[in-house]
């Protein structure tokens, strides 16, 4: 049976025990409810369990949301619980951050502090620990996925919006948490993205001389002499031309005729015209790199 601070009704925590349960780690026991409040994020009240402290709010729309702060027990290095003159105040420190559960009654305190004390002598319930080391598991691939969608948002995107896989697919060339400044995506040919210091243009499927799958073809941009465009009337090829990879045509349109053997080549990308219009900020953008000297020459790129 959960122990309730002298604010809590026992109808109170019965309604707050039921929103509770499902949401409680294997072996998780709720030991004591405290009430609180915090706006954002919501916080109605603090539960204490053998294993963690958590803050919630039942009313949320989504039942999923109903646990909205939580720290591990072997994770608490302080507890803060400001009063005398202020408002208390709970605020519990890990190693990396600093949470704030909200406000709560004065005639709470005691009874606060006595059950944090005592999570925090004797630690998680060993009977808890395979599921409390999986939640912490799939809470930092929740972290680690909100920050990717965080910075991919940061990215301007030219032509078709991209997909999940599109977007793994240009993470895995970087090794690291390093995103494009740029990336041009057209879609089932392939996508360019321009990094600080190269650029990666990808392929899938059977576009490329290469075995069927994916390619891709990581241009330094030391390497890179030139940013050509080539177009007949809808659509047309963009090369990074390279002193490896040179021009396949000086001037003049695309050729139709031999279209499928130059979208072939690696540092070739077929681009329609229209989606080469727009994103002609982030290419002009490029081509200042190779202007500037930071390629490996320093001729005026062409687009035609």
């Amino acid at each position: 049976m959960s122990k309730l601070s002298p604010a809590i009704s026992a109808l109170k925590a019965a309604h707050w025990q039921h929103c509770l349960a499902p949401h409680l780690l294997d072996g998780e026991v709720i030991v004591a409810f405290v009430s609180a409040h915090r706006l954002k994020p919501t916080v109605e009240g603090v539960a204490v369990t053998n294993a963690r402290v958590l803050g919630f709010h039942t009313a949320a729309p989504s039942r999923r949301d109903v646990i909205t702060m939580a720290v591990a027990a072997d994770e608490i290095v302080d507890v803060e619980l400001v009063s005398a003159h202020m408002i208390p105040t709970l605020t519990i420190r890990t190693a990396d951050k600093a949470q704030c559960f909200g406000e709560f009654h004065r005639e709470e305190m005691d009874f606060l502090t006595y059950f944090l004390d005592t999570l925090r002598h004797d630690g998680a319930d060993e009977a808890v620990r395979p599921a409390l080391d999986q939640w912490r598991s799939e809470a930092r691939q929740s972290a680690d996925t909100s920050s990717r969608r965080r910075e991919r948002r940061r990215v301007p995107v030219y032509g078709e919006p991209m997909t999940s896989a599109q977007w793994a697919a240009i993470e895995r060339s970087t090794g690291s948490d390093e995103y494009p400044w740029m990336i041009l995506n057209c879609g089932r040919h392939g996508q360019l993205a321009a990094f600080t210091d190269r650029v990666v243009i990808r392929k899938a499927g059977r576009t490329t001389d290469l075995p069927v799958g994916e390619h891709l073809e990581v241009i330094p941009f030391a390497d890179i002499v030139d940013v050509t465009y080539r177009c007949g009337a809808l659509s047309g090829v963009l090369e990074v031309v390279t002193k490896e990879c040179p021009a396949t045509y000086a001037e003049g349109f695309w050729p139709s005729a031999v279209s499928d053997h130059t979208e072939a080549l690696p540092n070739v990308l077929r681009v329609p015209k229209a989606y080469y219009q727009g994103a002609q900020d982030g290419i002009e953008k490029l081509r200042q790199h190779v202007r500037a000297g930071e390629g490996a020459g320093s001729r005026t790129a062409s687009a035609r």
